[in-house]
């Protein structure tokens, strides 16, 4: 294990960009990507052979990674050829049972666990500017905050114990895709009274209906009808909003309002789960012909 080495695993829409900004920001990165990494590694970064290269070589681990399926068996290849001493930065969003559980794997190995979930799609990510949100010992966040920073505008410490920091993204996945519902049906009503999307946002956007939607993700791919390059797939969405609604059923916190907007986003992600979210307009606004 090398002391200034960090370790890069997955580099998707959403790793890829973060790895990348790490890299320019200061940390000497080693990378993998299963699907090819030398294509998607940025300039400049070592790249591995295998995640147990990564394990063996860095003291600090990023993890972005597409399922939760993925995502333990990963962790589970870092506890087996890991050092004691190295901490996994898990930015993933697998819900609180899964981080715990990533968290009990890795400890019995020695490793520290950081539940470390962001904030921000995939052009926050390239713009270096997401938000992270952590729970785990301070002491670790501190061995990891160099990467952190290197893809994050915020670095929020929400709590000690794992499970904390997907509780928070949870909740905030939960505000933004109802909100997509909510948003898409409210400029259908416009739509079929005659104004124009683009103009209709530019009225929320100065007014009190404001949300990130509205705000940054509706007026650059809804407006422009560029619904397929936002870059996050609706069987995400699907599985991020899910997590709120079985862990509210779960504990008895009220979800009426979000299980309806859950309802449709299921119907969205049947209708085909590899399209962008951003399909939810034309889904939604068509929802009016059946």
């Amino acid at each position: 294990m090398s002391e200034d080495l960090f370790g890069f695993i997955g580099l998707g829409n959403m790793g890829a960009p973060m790895a990348r900004n790490a890299s320019d920001r200061g940390c000497k990165l080693i990378v993998y990507d299963i699907a090819g990494t030398a294509d998607r590694a940025s300039d400049g970064s070592i790249i591995a052979q295998s995640n147990d290269e990564i394990a063996r070589r860095a003291k600090v681990i990023g993890l972005s990674l597409p399922t939760i399926e993925t995502n333990r068996q990963v962790v589970l290849e870092i506890a087996k050829a890991g050092s004691e001493g190295t901490v996994v930065v898990d930015t993933c969003t697998i819900g609180i049972d899964a981080a715990k559980r990533n968290a009990q794997i890795l400890n019995e190995a020695g490793i520290q666990y950081l539940d470390s979930p962001v904030s921000g799609l995939k052009f926050r990510a390239e713009e270096g500017a997401l938000v992270s949100m952590v729970s785990g010992p301070v002491s670790e966040l501190t061995k990891a905050r160099k990467l952190l920073e290197g893809y994050s505008r915020t670095v929020v410490h929400v709590g000690t114990e794992p499970g904390q920091g997907q509780r928070m993204k949870i909740l905030n996945n939960a505000i933004c895709i109802a909100s997509y519902v909510i948003s898409s049906e409210a400029l259908t009503y416009g739509e079929v009274g005659g104004l124009k999307v683009g103009e209709m946002l530019e009225v929320i956007n100065e007014s009190s209906g404001q949300n990130f939607a509205t705000k940054f993700l509706f007026p650059k791919y809804v407006a422009t009808e560029q619904y397929d390059a936002s870059g996050a797939e609706a069987h995400i969405i699907e599985k991020d909003i899910s997590l709120f609604v079985e862990g509210a059923n779960d504990e008895g916190t009220p979800n009426k309002a979000i299980t309806a907007a859950y309802d449709i986003i299921k119907g969205f992600n049947n209708s085909n789960p590899t399209q962008d979210q951003m399909n939810i307009y034309p889904y939604v606004r068509d929802l009016q012909k059946d």
